[in-house]
């Protein structure tokens, strides 16, 4: 079985206890918890978080030290969804084969939620256990790939594509800053965490090239993909996707290429479990 399948079985339901255990001890309002546990306790892939955990333990780190800083990669994640899914967004109803978080709670509190996601994964992260030299690095890292230099200006330009004239050049960069920022994030943290520098650009490398492979894999999925596997409905058919601009089969190559790509420097790190990464990205079904 691929290594990061297995890990993957191995960590999903541990993490999303870790996750619930944490929320239930925090005082708030019980919608705002009951809404947050709703959409962070899910049965996603969880593919951010656990590559964080997954290359630590390559590099021979006891990961379950670190759900901690997982959660907060997992809670960033949660809360961009929760938002992309708004009517005002992406108007999406369904999220991993149930109704997304503003059909369920309504829009108001589905922005609250996210928006207590995005600062409830500062405090988990300033709570971390690491230097305090490192922890801020992290903290900084964190806010420049999620925030408005990162995911955020990403969501700007998909949100605004009418306004500008889209090729193949801006929904790279698009996709590069709304998903692949949030791709390399766990890989960076994971080398600053095990204090791996000098993997630092090479691994940085590796999560650029699959992020990109991994917008190309969703957006096939996206438009092929059936309700019962991918658990939600096909992409509107006015979204400006890889697909727009290239047939299947371009994009297929384009996939392969990318995907090859960071496998390419997987091998120069001599990191098979990175290698299974890239490969458990390119065949996913879901």
């Amino acid at each position: 079985m691929n290594n990061f399948k297995l890990f993957i079985e191995t960590n999903k339901d541990k993490l999303n206890a870790f996750a619930k255990d944490y929320v239930e001890k925090l005082e708030m309002p019980d919608i705002l918890k009951e809404s947050i546990t709703y959409s962070l306790v899910n049965d996603g892939k969880k593919i951010r978080p656990l590559s964080f955990l997954y290359l630590l333990k390559y590099y021979g780190i006891d990961y379950s030290k670190y759900f901690d800083i997982a959660l907060a990669i997992e809670l960033v994640h949660t809360y961009s969804l929760v938002h992309d899914d708004l009517p005002e967004m992406d108007n999406d109803d369904y999220r991993w084969g149930k109704h997304t978080n503003h059909k369920v709670f309504g829009q108001d509190v589905a922005v609250l939620t996210g928006d207590a996601m995005l600062t409830l994964a500062f405090e988990v992260l300033s709570d971390a256990d690491v230097t305090p030299e490192l922890k801020v690095r992290l903290i900084k890292q964190f806010a420049n790939y999620s925030g408005a230099m990162g995911m955020i200006a990403g969501q700007i330009y998909d949100v605004k594509q009418k306004n500008y004239d889209v090729d193949a050049d801006y929904l790279r960069k698009m996709h590069s800053l709304k998903t692949g920022r949030l791709i390399e994030l766990p890989l960076d943290f994971a080398c600053l965490v095990a204090n791996k520098l000098e993997d630092y650009d090479d691994v940085k490398e590796f999560g650029q090239q699959l992020g990109i492979a991994y917008q190309i894999k969703d957006d096939i999925l996206d438009y092929y993909g059936d309700f019962e596997k991918i658990g939600k409905l096909p992409s509107d058919e006015d979204m400006i996707t890889y697909l727009s601009f290239y047939g299947i089969e371009e994009c297929e190559e384009l996939l392969k290429q990318h995907t090859f790509n960071a496998i390419t420097v997987a091998k120069h790190l001599n990191n098979n479990l990175l290698e299974d990464f890239a490969n458990y990205l390119l065949k996913r079904d879901k």
